[in-house]
Parts: C-alpha cells; sequence; structure tokens
C-alpha cells in the first residue's frame, strides 16, 4: 500500500544561500536551502545554538536583486522537523507563515530565462 503524498505543494530541488534568525535579539546563522515549496523548505543550518522543533525563524534568502533586505522583507516561519547532522549542523524542515509562490524566481531570476 502507498501513502498519498500529503503535500500541499510541489518541492523543487534548490540550493540558495540564507540565513535565519531565531528571535530580534540573536545572531544570524547561515543556512542552504535543500528543496523549496511554496509552502515550506528542507534547509541545511550551521549554528552552535541548536534549533529546535516549534521554533519561531526568520528568514533572509540571498537574492541578487535584493542584497539588502530589511527585517519587513523576512518570511517568518516555523520548524516542524530537525535531524542532527553533526555538532553544529541540522537539517531542518519549515513551514512558512504564508505561501511564498515567488521565491525561487525571486532568489535566482536566471532560472526561468533559459
Amino acid at each position: 500500500m502507498t501513502t498519498p503524498n500529503r503535500r500541499r505543494y510541489e518541492r523543487a530541488t534548490a540550493e540558495i544561500a540564507c540565513k535565519c534568525r531565531r528571535s530580534a535579539k540573536t545572531l544570524f546563522a547561515p543556512a542552504q536551502t535543500l528543496d523549496l515549496s511554496p509552502g515550506g523548505a528542507s534547509l541545511k543550518i550551521t549554528s552552535p545554538r541548536p534549533t529546535n522543533l516549534g521554533d519561531r525563524l526568520a528568514l533572509a534568502f540571498n537574492s541578487p536583486t535584493c542584497p539588502i533586505l530589511n527585517a519587513s522583507k523576512m518570511i517568518g516561519a516555523t520548524v516542524v522537523r530537525v535531524t542532527p547532522i553533526d555538532n553544529n549542523t541540522q537539517h531542518i524542515a519549515i513551514e512558512f507563515d504564508a505561501p511564498q509562490f515567488n521565491l525561487i524566481e525571486q532568489t535566482n531570476p536566471t532560472r526561468n530565462a533559459a
């Protein structure tokens, strides 16, 4: 018996540099997407402080069209799965607060130009 796909959106493999912030008082942790959909992403995050299930994050994705991102443009998300990789690196799954339908195009405008 096969399990039906419960995902709301198709995901795409996408390696996009980003940074994550857990609260306004913390520094950003570097991360990279492994895959991405309008509803969320799979990230590899590097930080001495572990990320936990249920943590709230603010994300800034690397974009050649907007190299400096102010706080109002950051994307809110919740951590829905955490898998440790080593002491400072984790594989996490996040769900965006609201769908991000144009995120891949915004972070890589040449992707659809071919």
